[in-house]
């Protein structure tokens, strides 16, 4: 079992600190507000992360999956949250100094839940690697907590080195403008997402 784990843990780990929407997303964040103002953003991902590893442990994700219908109406969800999250960086306003003010932790926490729970991307992975690693001859939830459990604790490490990264680039003098392209390039990656996704929902 535990080398089982360890394989699932290091693939696990080079898919999240891999540069996708929730790792984008909190270096945003944390350059527009600061590394300790994104910990909601953080364990917001991490539980939507959870939410979508234990529905798929317990088969729900494979039912969306073997549905047409239903997966396209999930990944369709998702390409329009993250135009939505896109557009928002590229035109929404840009205050780092009043941010703080401007944007709840409940709002952080809520934005990067539902980030989680709609990328396509995590729930097939979840598909493609729980059933080579859940044993039939075991119980199923002690072992979908560990290994779920385990995704998710690499992804709040992993999304707090993004957070700590962008915070030391706002502490050592990010410049107004210099956020603002940056804050403009991340919507337009998200964006980009957001079509590649259309692009796999035709094919």
């Amino acid at each position: 079992m535990q080398m089982i784990w360890s394989g699932f843990a290091v693939v696990s780990a080079v898919n999240i600190v891999t540069p996708g929407p929730a790792n984008l997303n909190t270096f945003n964040r944390a350059a527009e507000l600061g590394a300790r103002r994104v910990v909601p953003t953080i364990l917001g991902n991490a539980l939507g992360l959870a939410v979508g590893g234990m529905a798929c442990a317990s088969g729900v994700g494979t039912i969306v999956v073997g549905a047409p219908v239903m997966l396209a109406g999930f990944q369709l969800f998702g390409v329009i949250y993250l135009v939505w999250l896109g557009v928002k960086l590229i035109w929404g306003r840009a205050a780092t100094q009043v941010a703080a003010v401007q944007v709840s932790a409940r709002a952080l926490w809520w934005e990067a839940f539902v980030l989680a729970v709609s990328n396509p991307k995590a729930l097939l992975f979840y598909l493609a690697l729980l059933p080579q690693v859940l044993r039939p001859d075991r119980p199923l939830w002690p072992q979908a907590v560990l290994f779920v459990g385990t995704y998710c604790a690499l992804s709040i490490l992993s999304l707090s080195s993004y957070a700590l990264l962008a915070g030391a680039w706002r502490s050592r003098g990010m410049s107004a403008q210099g956020y603002l392209w940056f804050r403009r390039l991340s919507g337009v990656v998200l964006i980009g997402f957001a079509l590649h996704l259309v692009l796999h929902l035709w094919h």
